[in-house]
């Protein structure tokens, strides 16, 4: 079977809904200064074909199986001293089944992943906090060298 890839961007119908934004930003107080996190999250989603088509008088056990997964970019700043990147991911932050073609359901697939945004944004916090340790280490690392 055929594994098709698909983005999709729920970012635009998230925004819609202020409680779904896929953005934060978090300030964090250290021995240099404050340090400035923003986060951009971004939803892709990942399909795949299973089942077949049914021959005339059987029914058809196509289905399209899909799951979303989170992407965060995370840009940091620490005073004027220093700057850091960084990709944090998240998989399986929702997933299902629909009936049917895989390209003939993106738009339901999405409306599906945006019905789950509660999930979607308790996955992005759930990042954002596994990522304040790092960022702390990464000041005091460039403290430390500086």
């Amino acid at each position: 079977m055929k594994k098709f890839v698909m983005s999709v961007l729920v970012l635009a119908a998230s925004l819609a809904a202020p409680a779904y934004a896929l953005e934060h930003e978090v300030v964090i107080d250290h021995a240099e200064g404050p340090i400035a996190a923003d986060y951009k999250g971004t939803v892709k989603i990942e399909t795949r074909q299973v089942g077949a088509a049914g021959v005339a008088g059987r029914p058809s056990t196509l289905s399209c199986q899909w799951t979303a997964r989170l992407d965060v970019e995370r840009v940091a700043k620490v005073g004027s001293t220093m700057s850091s990147r960084r990709t944090l991911t998240s998989d399986d932050v929702a997933s299902g089944a629909r009936p049917g073609w895989c390209p003939s359901n993106p738009e339901a697939i999405a409306k599906l992943v945006d019905a789950r945004g509660e999930r979607v944004r308790s996955a992005l916090l759930a990042l954002v906090e596994q990522d304040r340790a790092a960022l702390v280490a990464e000041a005091d690392t460039a403290t430390t060298l500086g």
